[in-house]
């Protein structure tokens, strides 16, 4: 009994060491006693898989905690109350060139004012241009500079006239086309001499002419569309007028009472004749010879 009693109470292999390594060698003996049996092979195999998988999920997890540096995550050096900090406010994008067209057609002043702009700028660069010494031969030097002299000349001669008459009448179609036909011209010998510079010239002033180039190119196209809407807006006045005047004539005209046609299909009366004058009868042939006798001849 007491053999018994002390081997009951003797401790085992399991209890010294670690529980998933006792059970590791339970399953073990089990194992063993089940040899022969196949269906407990199988459910011991996938058991020992279970315990592989527990072993190994443990040791990563001892592995993650142990990793962390002391104090981590700092949790109590930054509250959870505190709130985040605020956004860094973005870049502030560059400011537009002051010698840029605006987009809006509508806007006919500041239209007007940047055109002006433009061209004087242009008066500045164009100048700057030295066409002597330009790699090409003499004839294209000189239509260069005709071309450079008829810049000038528009800008400083005819653009200030044409566009002092469509600021003084807005609405009026022959003064903003002739403006418009102004840029057109301007541009194509800007554009010109744009390229020119940048195939004889340097470097240098093709870069200061061709953002002029682009410029009037979009402020022409930005008052063609001007133009467009002015245009169908001057031939729905016309169209509005017309129709005004056709409802006008036609209320007159049903004011006004009918004429009245009267058809008198009776016979006229015929005229009335003419009486003849009567004539004066001759005196008797016997009075007459009377007075003829009774005439004494004298003796």
């Amino acid at each position: 009994m007491e053999a018994r009693s002390q081997l009951r109470h003797r401790p085992t292999r399991g209890e010294s060491e670690t529980p998933i390594v006792a059970c590791y060698g339970r399953l073990g003996q089990l194992s063993e006693s089940t040899r022969d049996d196949a269906g407990g092979s199988i459910l011991i195999t996938v058991m020992k898989l279970c315990l592989l998988l527990a072993i190994v999920a443990m040791s990563v997890l001892a592995v993650a905690q142990t990793s962390y540096p002391p104090g981590f995550p700092p949790t109590s050096s930054q509250p959870a109350s505190q709130p985040p900090a605020a956004p860094q406010p973005a870049s502030q994008p560059p400011a537009a060139p002051v010698n840029v067209v605006p987009s809006n057609p509508g806007d006919l002043a500041t239209m007007l004012q940047g055109i002006e702009q433009e061209t004087s700028g242009l008066n500045a660069d164009v100048a700057k241009l030295r066409v002597e010494k330009w790699k090409v031969d003499a004839s294209t030097k000189r239509q260069a500079s005709e071309n450079i002299g008829s810049i000038q000349r528009n800008i400083t001669g005819a653009l200030p006239g044409l566009i002092t008459a469509v600021r003084t009448t807005p609405q009026s179609l022959a003064a903003n086309f002739k403006l418009y036909r102004n840029l057109n011209a301007l541009y194509d010998v800007v554009a010109t001499v744009s390229e020119s510079a940048g195939a004889f010239g340097r470097r240098e002033e093709y870069d200061l002419l061709a953002p002029h180039a682009q410029a009037l190119d979009a402020g022409r196209r930005n008052y063609g569309e001007y133009l467009q809407q002015m245009t169908a807006t001057a031939d729905d006045r016309i169209a509005t007028a017309e129709r005004e005047k056709a409802a006008a004539l036609a209320a007159a005209q049903q004011q006004v009472p009918p004429k009245k046609i009267i058809v008198d299909d009776s016979e006229p009366a015929p005229p009335p004749k003419k009486k003849k004058p009567a004539k004066k009868s001759a005196p008797p042939a016997s009075a007459a010879t009377g007075s003829s006798n009774g005439t004494s001849t004298p003796k």
